[in-house]
Formats: structure tokens, C-alpha cells, sequence
């Protein structure tokens, strides 16, 4: 089964793909100091929401960029519903291939790190499209302790602990603004909210060719949460802003 369509069917469907809030995702808005009229590019926006609430909220104008077809429809429904569809565009095609007019204010990158390959290369890609002055909005995993057992790395090799990243901002020449993290209940929700999809989806059809593969990935998914990502991996959003020095 093609990747994107796995995670339509197991994502799709959420508001927001990744363990976090409104309320969150409207604190990290504000500590990047969006306001009205500020220019923001959101690369991998998946169903558009995160964007649909800082234009809601704080007026900003912009763009969404997502591969996939299905995904890009959702989020322009989103922005449609929000009011904000005149100020906020959803281009559908592959991050890594768009080239700005100008650069934006703010650049974000909610949960798709993998776009690029991990956090420095996220984080290189988003400078690109940022002014001077302009703030970076990266949501990432990255382990929650310094010493895990090497049978889990194994299974996530592009993700580092929270000072690597730190470390990988300040080597760009940025400070951390701030970090919003995930909490057990958020993650619980969004993880619980990924396996009612694919549940449901097997309800709905039940002579799927790829039905059996599908049941795997949900049983590999529980697995993983239940043995070690709850207790060892972390999630949060960094927002980083140019450095004093």
C-alpha cells in the first residue's frame, strides 16, 4: 500500500496529525510573535488546521503545502470553515520542490521532519523561506531520555534527544523562544484517535486487498506505543527565533 494512503486512512481523519491542542498550537503562535498580517509557511499542513487557527487568531496571511491530493481538498475546507480561506492558500505539491517569491515571517513544520529527513534538515529547508527577522516553528519527536535501549533507536534512527536539537538550533544561529510539549493525555488522544481510524476503516471494507496489511501496521503501531514510545518518546513544538550573538 503507497504511504500516503496509509496515512490517509490512519490520519485523515484528525484535525490535528500530532499529538498536541489548539490551545498549544495557538501558544507556540504566540511566542513566534505572529500577528496580523504576518506571512507564514506551513510545509507538510496536512488537513490545514494548524494554520486555520493562527489565521483565526492572530490574522496571520499565507500558505499550506501538502502532497497529498485528498489532505490538500480537507484543508482547504478547513480554512474555508475558519473564514480565512481569502488570506490563507493551500498549494498541493512536494515541500522540497517550492521556491518562494519572497520570503515569509514565519515558517512551520508541524510533524513532517520526515519530509526532509530529520530535525537539521527541516530546519536548513525552513531558513530558506524565512526573512532576517524570521521566526521557525519546528514539531518534532525526539526521546525523551539520553540512554535508551538500542533496539528501540533502532526502530527511529532520526530521532534525536531534546539537547541534540538544541544544540542543531544554536548551530544555526537561532535561541529557542520556547517549547510546548505533549503530555500523556495528548498523546493517548492522538494515538488512540490513529488506531479508530484504521478500525474503522477495516469495518468499511472488509475485502480490501491490502486489509491483512493493514491490521499489521495497526498491531506494529500498538506494540510500539504500549512497549516504549509512551514511556520514551517525546513530542513538542520548538519555536526558535535569530540568536543575539
Amino acid at each position: 500500500m503507497d504511504i500516503n494512503e496509509l496515512i490517509t486512512i490512519s490520519q485523515g481523519t484528525l484535525a490535528i496529525m500530532n499529538p498536541t491542542t489548539p490551545e498549544k498550537v495557538l501558544a507556540a503562535g504566540r511566542a513566534a510573535g505572529l500577528r496580523e498580517g504576518a506571512r507564514v509557511v506551513e510545509t507538510g499542513c496536512g488537513n490545514g488546521t494548524i494554520l486555520a487557527l493562527w489565521g483565526r487568531e492572530y490574522g496571520i496571511s499565507g500558505l499550506g503545502i501538502e502532497v497529498r491530493e485528498d489532505a490538500c481538498r480537507r484543508a482547504e475546507q478547513t480554512l474555508r470553515e475558519a473564514g480565512v480561506e481569502d488570506r490563507i492558500t493551500v498549494r498541493c505539491m512536494d515541500a522540497r520542490e517550492y521556491v518562494p517569491d519572497e520570503p515569509f515571517d514565519c515558517a512551520a513544520s508541524i510533524g513532517a521532519s520526515h519530509i526532509r529527513g530529520g530535525f537539521a534538515a527541516t530546519l536548513d529547508a525552513l531558513m530558506g523561506l524565512v526573512t532576517d527577522e524570521g521566526t521557525i516553528v519546528i514539531g518534532d519527536r525526539c526521546w525523551r531520555r539520553e540512554h535508551i535501549s538500542p533496539a528501540f533507536a533502532r526502530e527511529w534512527p532520526d530521532v534525536l534527544t531534546g539537547y541534540e536539537l538544541l544544540s542543531i538550533a544554536r548551530d544555526a544561529g537561532l535561541d529557542v523562544a520556547a517549547v510546548i510539549r505533549a503530555d500523556e493525555d495528548d498523546w493517548d488522544r492522538y494515538e488512540s484517535g490513529i488506531w479508530q481510524a484504521i478500525l474503522s476503516w477495516l469495518s468499511a471494507n472488509p475485502d480490501h486487498p491490502d486489509r491483512d496489511f493493514v491490521i499489521d501496521y495497526l498491531h506494529h503501531l500498538q506494540d510500539e506505543y504500549f512497549g516504549y514510545g509512551r514511556e520514551y518518546m517525546d513530542w513538542a513544538m520548538y519555536v526558535l527565533v535569530p540568536g543575539f550573538w
